[in-house]
């Protein structure tokens, strides 16, 4: 096909897709034969290919695998016959070309007279363990013991090579354990070896002992670094406050100790202390300490009685001063007591420290002898339970013991049947490929056909505007023609298709200048002798004065067609013979007039190229308001491209379905060649039922009520 028009605008993809459905359907509609035949010798194949096919002969046998051998997988050796690979591998094991030689050979052997060529299909029934052999082939004996030989050896082979698993099975189970006893041999000796170098007994009560004492070492080591701590963090006179708690009873509410250490002192008399340290500097510390505040209180009291002279007042003053000097002695003593208990702890804990390291070596040790011991145990019971496993397999490995086979065969191939020959399947092929070519045919052809069937396609070819859409009117041609248009003409669509193509020439930019009209097409038959009269109805039905030409001086038959006297018109007129006024012919048509072809000539183009048609034209602009001619065909003849530079434009008239785009666009371009102003296009015959053709859709407002 030619290539589209780059400016074509889209179109949306329902309409587009409507578009092409009707133009599938046309071009169905018009080579329905294409189809028919592509069916039919498709069946003709079919049919050679079904009567060719030499008679088949089928056989079948079944083999059954049991449900109990799917499901005990914990059985028996581990082959690779398994549920989730089994009729897969079962299915390929059939077909297998191995197994099908060896039946080949078997058959030899037993069945010498016997030949053929059979082809072998496994298959598994669906929810069901059955696996099915099927055997085709032109000898029905041949193909039954060619079945029954396949399953045969295909048995004989699974036999074959579970006994050889079996014996690879127990040679691997023997090698290890072979192994294992070797290894078993010498954990012993090492056990044995060990328990004799180390007396187990004696290292597992050290261990024992060692940790009670190891951990009351610790005990006491934490106990003196927290007294250490506390003596350390405390004052003199804050420790005095707590040294006289015991160990045991519950730490005494003392009065809150003023003082950065307040809270350290607050936590020390909340822990044990030892009852030894400091508990007589305590008791005398609250003896003084009682007796002092009770003269300080009477101090109080009598210094508002007696005077400060007063013996009695004197001598209780000088009892609170001698308490107080004995308070800061015993809180000396105490500090000095203090500094010698920090003294004695850190040489304990430094021995402790020792004690600790020797002991924790003893430790250490006693553990690792019995970790070791361990360990040796584990090994020489790890690997004998190694033993034990192994030589239990291997006893189940026993041919009498061993998980039987899961395959067995459930029936014998069955008497050879004649295969059917599939006469359904191969007439509906012949069908469905001769259908599928068809219409492979029809695409090629419609991608080849390049005419254009709608508006919007031809959009797609060309980028002149269309100015008119026709409709096909075929079914109200009678033996005179096509009926040119009426008054009150019925065909609404017809008629209306002719008024917009009126409204778009009367309402084209330079419409004034406009006098003279030329309306041809690409090739013969494409109807523009039918649109130039039907347009020039149109035109002198608005009240405009009309003049139709014909201009086809070879084939026109517009006298015919207006029912006028042809026997003088433009040849005669070009040739001097009358004067144009007298050839003029009225119509039925008050403001229409027509000037025939006049004799047929075979010198059309030199007439048309005679100076005196610029002065004619010149003539009819002054006496008509418009004048249309209707010309030859432009591939047809020269005519037309010779007489149109002379006007004020060209109409091209395309029929739909008919003329190829590719004429079409030779037209156009010998017209463009010659400077003739091309107005645009008209669509002719287009079907009505299309898809972008509106005017169908409303018959009924075009007609009078």
């Amino acid at each position: 096909m030619d290539s589209v028009n780059p400016q074509a605008p889209s179109v949306p993809l329902a309409a587009g897709l409507g578009l092409k459905v009707y133009r599938y359907r046309s071009l169905l509609r018009r080579n329905w034969w294409v189809l028919a035949l592509t069916i039919s010798l498709g069946l003709l194949y079919e049919g050679y290919i079904l009567f060719s096919k030499p008679r088949l002969f089928e056989s079948y046998s079944q083999i059954l695998l049991r449900d109990e051998m799917i499901s005990d997988v914990n059985k028996g050796v581990n082959f690779d016959d398994r549920a989730g690979r089994m009729y897969d591998t079962t299915i390929e094991l059939l077909k297998n070309e191995m197994t099908l030689a060896r039946a080949r050979s078997r058959l030899a052997l037993e069945a010498p007279g016997l030949t053929g060529k059979v082809d072998i299909s496994a298959t598994v029934a669906p929810r069901t363990n059955i696996f099915t052999v099927t055997g085709t082939g032109p000898n029905g004996e041949y193909t039954q013991k060619f079945v029954d030989a396949v399953v045969k050896e295909f048995m004989d082979a699974r036999s074959v090579n579970r006994n050889s698993q079996v014996s690879q099975a127990r040679e691997g189970i023997d090698s290890r354990v072979k192994k294992l006893k070797e290894d078993l041999d010498k954990q012993q000796a090492d056990f044995q070896a060990f328990i004799k170098a180390n007396n187990m007994a004696f290292w597992q009560e050290q261990a024992k002992s060692s940790a009670v004492f190891l951990s009351g070492l610790k005990n006491k080591q934490a106990e003196l670094t927290n007294e250490l701590s506390r003596l350390e963090n405390l004052s003199p006179d804050e420790l005095l406050t707590i040294a006289g708690q015991s160990p045991t009873a519950k730490a005494p509410v003392v009065a809150p100790v003023p003082g950065p250490n307040a809270a350290a002192v607050a936590a020390a008399a909340s822990s044990p202390t030892s009852p030894a340290f400091n508990s007589q500097l305590y008791n005398q510390f609250t003896q003084v300490t009682q007796e002092l505040v009770q003269r300080q209180a009477e101090v109080e009291y009598w210094k508002t009685i007696w005077k400060p002279k007063h013996p009695k007042f004197q001598a209780l003053q000088n009892k609170v001063e001698e308490l107080q000097r004995l308070l800061g002695t015993i809180k000396k003593q105490n500090a000095e007591a203090t500094e010698a208990r920090k003294v004695a702890i850190k040489a304990e804990l430094k021995s402790l420290e020792s004690s600790i390291e020797s002991w924790q070596k003893k430790v250490t040790e006693a553990s690792s002898k019995d970790a070791e011991y361990t360990t040796l145990q584990n090994a020489v019971a790890t690997t004998q339970t190694q033993i034990n496993q192994l030589t239990n397999n291997s006893g189940e490995l026993d041919p009498k013991s061993s998980t039987p086979d899961p395959l067995t065969i459930m029936q014998a191939a069955t008497p050879p049947q004649e295969k059917s020959p599939d006469t359904i399947k191969h007439l509906l092929l012949g069908i469905i490929g001769g259908f599928v070519v068809g219409v492979i045919v029809l695409l090629l052809m419609d991608r080849a056909d390049d005419r254009v069937s709608s508006s919007t396609e031809m959009l797609d070819h060309f980028s002149e505007p269309i100015l008119g859409q026709i409709p096909n009117v075929a079914e109200t041609r009678k033996e005179t023609g096509l009926p040119l248009l009426q008054p009150e003409d019925d065909r609404y669509t017809y008629a209306e298709a002719f008024r917009s193509l009126r409204s778009s020439l009367i309402f084209m930019p330079n419409q004034a200048e406009m006098k003279t009209l030329l309306i041809t097409s690409a090739i013969p038959n494409e109807g523009k002798s039918t649109i130039a009269s039907n347009l020039a109805v149109t035109m002198a039905a608005s009240g405009a004065r009309v003049l139709l030409v014909d201009a086809d001086l070879r084939r026109g038959d517009l006298a015919q067609l207006f029912d006028t006297d042809g026997r003088f018109g433009l040849s005669s007129i070009l040739r001097g013979e009358v004067p144009w006024k007298e050839a003029v012919q009225t119509t039925k048509y008050p403001t229409l007039s027509l000037i025939p072809r006049g004799p047929v000539t075979n010198q059309s183009g030199e007439l048309l190229l005679k100076p005196d048609l610029v002065g004619l034209l010149e003539e009819f602009k002054d006496a008509y308001d418009l004048t249309i001619f209707n010309t030859a065909p432009i591939l047809a003849a020269d005519d037309t491209p010779t007489l149109a530079p002379n006007f004020d434009g060209a109409l091209m008239v395309v029929r739909a379905a008919f003329t190829s785009a590719r004429l079409s666009k030779n037209a156009l371009n010998m017209l463009y060649q010659r400077q003739v102003n091309v107005l645009g296009l008209i669509l002719n015959c287009i079907d009505a039922e299309m898809p972008d053709y509106y005017y169908y859709r409303y018959p009924k407002y075009y007609a009078a009520s």
